[in-house]
C-alpha cells in the first residue's frame, strides 16, 4: 500500500487564504492523544482520481508534527470541547488531502445552510468535512455526508471526507460524487 507524508504544519502554506493553524493544532490534539508522531491514518478512496493515487483505492497517509505544535495541542486540549477539536481535526486532515492528492485550487468557505463546508471556484466543487471519534459512526456519518453535501446549494459535484480519529485505528473515507445537474470534475 502507498504511504503519503504530509507535516501538518504545513497546510498553512497549501491554502495561504485560509487561517488554519488553530485546525493544525487541533488535529495534533486529537492524534498526539494515541499517537507518536507521525499518526497513521489508513484512507479508503471512492471514485477519486489522481495522478498520486492511480488506480489505488487505499493508502496511508502519515500525518507528522513538530514538538511546538504538540505543546500547543495540550493547552488547546484545556481549552476547547472534543466535539469541536474532532471538526476542526477532520478539516485540517482533509484539507490535507484535497491539496496532496486533487489540487482543487483555492477553496473558499461557503456561508451557513450552503450544505457544504467549501467550495472551489477554480474546480466548480463543493467539500464537505465531517469528523468523528466512534468507529461505528463512520460509514453512518459518511452516508449522511454525502447527501448534505449533494444538496450543496450550488449544484456542483461534491467531495466527502469523513475522518475517524480512534486510538485502536484512525481512517479516513474520501469519496468524489456527482450531482445530477453538476459539471463534471475530479
Amino acid at each position: 500500500m502507498r504511504t503519503l507524508r504530509f507535516a501538518i504544519e504545513r497546510l498553512t502554506d497549501c491554502h495561504p487564504s485560509l487561517f488554519l493553524e488553530s485546525h493544525t493544532v487541533a488535529c495534533v490534539a486529537l492524534m498526539s492523544s494515541h499517537s507518536v508522531s507521525p499518526c497513521s491514518f489508513e484512507v479508503e478512496c471512492e471514485n477519486i482520481r489522481s495522478t498520486w493515487l492511480g488506480r489505488a483505492r487505499r493508502f496511508g497517509f502519515n500525518v507528522s508534527w513538530s514538538p511546538q505544535t504538540e505543546a500547543k495541542a495540550e493547552r488547546l486540549r484545556s481549552t476547547v470541547q472534543v466535539n469541536t477539536l474532532v471538526e476542526m481535526a477532520a478539516v485540517a486532515v482533509a484539507l490535507a488531502l484535497a491539496h496532496s492528492i486533487l489540487d482543487p485550487g483555492q477553496l473558499d468557505v461557503t456561508a451557513m445552510g450552503a450544505r457544504a463546508d467549501y467550495r472551489s471556484l477554480e474546480a466548480g466543487v463543493v467539500l464537505e468535512v465531517s469528523g468523528t471519534r466512534e468507529p461505528s459512526e463512520l460509514k453512518r456519518r459518511q452516508r449522511a455526508k454525502v447527501a448534505q453535501a449533494l444538496a450543496n446549494t450550488f449544484g456542483w459535484n461534491a467531495y466527502v471526507v469523513v475522518c475517524l480519529f480512534a486510538p485502536q485505528a484512525s481512517r479516513v473515507h474520501f469519496s468524489y460524487h456527482q450531482t445530477t445537474t453538476g459539471s463534471i470534475h475530479g
